[in-house]
């Protein structure tokens, strides 16, 4: 009878884990897509603003993206859980505290509203909805295959990671995510279901995007005493944690202020939508998240201190601003450019100091995409393993440990509430009541 008994809790487990494979597979094929569609419209815009059109044409174009702005905030007011990055509703969903209502619906609310808002050029990441709409479709099998109420947390937690995984081929890293940020229990059985989703999600990434070009980017270290190393590290550390600090800040004073503004919401995306279309006549890869200017500086760019800088707080400002219209997109991709630029400037001093040299470069830009998203996102381990695997360069891991361990303990001191704490106390304290939740 006790043997019957394990046999069959074993065949349940099984069959969670085949089912976790069908929402990784479902998740990549709805995640890579949104992910080629978002790169293939951030290259129509960046050839039209490089092609040079007449002057008409720019006021279509821009009435165009308002009109598309407008209509993605009626969505977010429709659905209101499809607004932001997603990350803080998964964990929400998973913990019981708001409850998914017409999942399909939202799900393809969150793939058009995410799609129209990045490529209108306003600067948020692809991670956050992906991550929401594997959440979702995890959601829809749990009730399309009649899953105990128990293994549903499991599936909408593998749709999650495999959301991420598809965003950036990494299922490792969106494993540590989901335990480290979104779901912190029966961690065992999590970790499984979402590796194995991620690696459906990741395999089906990979094979639409063969080139990864974090890959190109060279992580040479530095020939310095390791006395030197530590003292440059922790004086990153403080660099770091201080802009993290700064940056914590200003997300907040503006996710406090748009709502606050007595102006119509169209007027408000009036002013975003200016601010973009202004950025794209100029530096059209600074927008739609940054990753492109990223890559441009770590494989060169530009050696300007000053001229780094002030596109370093020229995104960060301009992120905080999009970030805070509450329409879908995610913070993880815009924090990576921050920390690569701020990692930029640190090692662009380093090397007029004839401490490290050109080559090198590029190798603190790594380190400080980890440590600064450390210092607002407060997941040491998810940025660790995710800067190591999208790169491949096992270098930067070591460093990022010791520069990534040292900026939690900074931040810890500075008292920075960590932005996935931070939305999700807004969304609990915003969500609608229990009786409305299955309004929409």
């Amino acid at each position: 009878m006790k043997i019957n008994r394990i046999v069959k809790l074993k065949l349940v487990d099984a069959r969670l884990y085949f089912v976790s494979l069908i929402v990784g597979l479902l998740t990549g094929l709805v995640a890579v897509p949104y992910h080629y569609l978002l790169q293939l419209f951030f290259n129509m815009r960046k050839n039209f603003f490089q092609s040079s059109p007449p002057w008409y044409y720019h006021i279509v174009l821009f009435l165009a993206l308002w009109g598309v702005l407008c209509s993605v905030a009626w969505m977010v007011r429709r659905w209101p859980y499809i607004g932001g990055g997603g990350i803080s509703q998964t964990r929400g969903a998973i913990n019981g505290r708001i409850e998914y209502a017409h999942s399909f619906r939202q799900l393809l609310a969150k793939f058009a509203g995410g799609i129209l808002t990045l490529s209108s050029g306003l600067s948020m990441g692809r991670e956050g909805p992906s991550v929401q709409m594997g959440s979702y479709i995890g959601d829809l099998v749990s009730k399309w295959g009649h899953i105990l109420s128990g293994e549903r947390k499991q599936l909408l937690a593998a749709g999650a990671g495999a959301g991420l995984a598809a965003a950036f081929a990494a299922p490792l890293a969106a494993a540590t995510l989901v335990i480290e940020s979104i779901e912190r229990f029966d961690a065992p059985k999590t970790a499984i279901t979402t590796i194995l989703a991620g690696v459906v999600a990741g395999a089906i990434a990979s094979t639409i995007f063969p080139i990864n070009p974090y890959h190109d980017i060279q992580a040479i270290v530095p020939d310095l005493s390791m006395g030197l190393h530590i003292k440059l590290y922790i004086l990153f550390a403080v660099i770091v944690s201080v802009f993290g600090k700064f940056y914590s800040l200003l997300m907040l004073y503006a996710k406090r202020m748009f709502p606050a503004i007595r102006q119509p919401e169209y007027i408000k995306l009036l002013g975003l939508l200016i601010m973009a279309y202004v950025i794209s006549l100029t530096i059209t890869d600074l927008t739609g998240g940054g990753e492109q200017f990223l890559m441009q500086q770590a494989e060169g760019g530009s050696n300007n201190i000053y001229w780094i800088a002030g596109m370093m707080f020229l995104h960060m400002v301009f992120t905080v601003f999009s970030f805070s219209s509450g329409l879908p997109g995610g913070s993880f991709i815009p924090t990576l450019v921050t920390g690569g630029l701020i990692g930029k400037l640190y090692a662009l001093i380093l090397m007029q100091h004839g401490i490290i040299g050109m080559e090198n470069v590029s190798y603190v830009m790594l380190i400080g995409m980890g440590a600064f998203l450390i210092a607002v996102v407060r997941t040491p381990i998810t940025a660790i393993i995710l800067i190591t695997e999208i790169t491949g360069h096992f270098e930067v891991f070591y460093p990022s440990i010791v520069v990534g361990g040292l900026t939690y303990y900074f931040t810890e001191l500075l008292e920075i509430k960590p932005f996935n704490v931070m939305f999700y106390d807004c969304l609990l304290y915003t969500s609608p009541s229990p009786r409305d939740r299955t309004r929409s």
